[in-house]
């Protein structure tokens, strides 16, 4: 279904092969959604399709820059690598680099997590707009395990703590025997789009000891993002 095309529900029913009952329901979930949008007595693609795929456009971009920069603190960690984006009110993990060294790291590419109590996702609220704290905090600091930050004072505290140190931890916040370091990666105007972390597990992985590797990884990232960003590329 390309963009500007206008299908009856009896013509998309045709093209998926569908009853016109199981299409209407369908149909209609999808116009919900924003997949779809009403036109006439017909339908076309919706504006969240659009939205959807210059998201995916952005994030494989990011990826691409980034993996260099991946590679590079694999071998000066030989611990998982991560890479996330800013998503709502979670992390989204773009890619993830994992050795031969045994971790419990419960994460996989295309899942989400929350901003407050991951390494990658307290990375990007230093860096943030208040508003993104606020509504963060409004939704509700649920404990994941007897260490995650419930207090939205203490929450507060530490990504002030992170601001100035460039980098962001979690000290068993998400899941018990995983400790992460992470640093945010800015655009232009010093706000977080996404973040670079190193996790490990307690007792092997010394998160402060690898913060210097993370922070400069993500500040040399930044720049490079900046310097790419599509605008100067000419794409629209």
């Amino acid at each position: 279904m390309p963009s500007g095309c206008v299908l009856s529900l009896s013509e998309l029913a045709r093209r998926a092969k569908l009853p016109k009952a199981t299409a209407f329901r369908l149909v209609n979930q999808l116009v919900v959604l924003g997949a779809l949008e009403r036109n006439g007595d017909g339908y076309e693609l919706g504006v969240r399709l659009f939205e959807f795929g210059s998201m995916v456009g952005r994030q494989r971009r990011l990826r691409d820059e980034a993996l260099p920069f991946m590679e590079d603190l694999y071998e000066a960690t030989h611990e998982t690598i991560h890479l996330g984006a800013l998503d709502g009110l979670e992390v989204l993990y773009v890619e993830k680099i994992v050795g031969r060294r045994r971790s419990p790291v419960p994460t996989d590419v295309g899942t989400r997590k929350p901003l407050y109590c991951t390494g990658l996702g307290k990375a990007i609220l230093s860096q943030s707009h208040a508003d993104l704290v606020k509504a963060v905090v409004a939704a509700g600091l649920s404990p994941h395990t007897p260490r995650t930050i419930t207090s939205s004072a203490q929450l507060r505290r530490e990504l002030s703590k992170a601001t100035a140190e460039g980098v962001a931890y979690d000290w068993e916040e998400f899941k018990i025997g995983t400790n992460c370091v992470a640093s945010p990666i800015r655009d232009e105007a010093g706000v977080a789009t996404g973040a670079l972390s190193v996790t490990g597990p307690t007792g092997r992985f010394d998160p402060e000891r690898a913060a210097p590797a993370v922070r400069n990884a993500a500040m040399e990232l930044s720049r490079v993002t900046n310097l790419a960003a599509p605008d100067r590329l000419g794409i629209s």
